[in-house]
């Protein structure tokens, strides 16, 4: 295991970057943001929070704004306006949060 400073700063990182990939309208800087986000949480094996894995397409790696969401068969389908993908999220767990605000 990984010493747990260093897992700390990571955490951190990942946070920051984050809610930077969040907060701008360049959308090649939210994917280069968002690709060593997850270089980092790879490199020092951190699994992602599921509000953050939610938050951004895996394919084009961009963070969702202007979503088209919709409910069908106990799935939450998300529709990327970006490239197109299509992600469906089960929503069985009342408690678990489908997809975090962007600010």
């Amino acid at each position: 295991m990984k010493d747990q400073i260093l897992v700390k700063i990571s955490r951190k990182r990942i946070a920051e970057l984050f809610e930077q990939a969040g907060k701008t309208d360049n959308i090649e800087l939210s994917r280069r943001y968002i690709k060593l986000m997850e270089k980092i949480g790879m490199r020092m094996n951190i699994t992602l929070e599921p509000a953050i894995k939610r938050s951004y397409c895996k394919k084009c790696k961009t963070p969702y704004k202007n979503i088209k969401i919709s409910l069908k068969n106990k799935m939450v389908i998300i529709h990327c306006p970006y490239c197109g993908n299509i992600r469906r999220i089960p929503f069985e767990n009342k408690n678990q949060s489908i997809v975090s605000s962007s600010k």
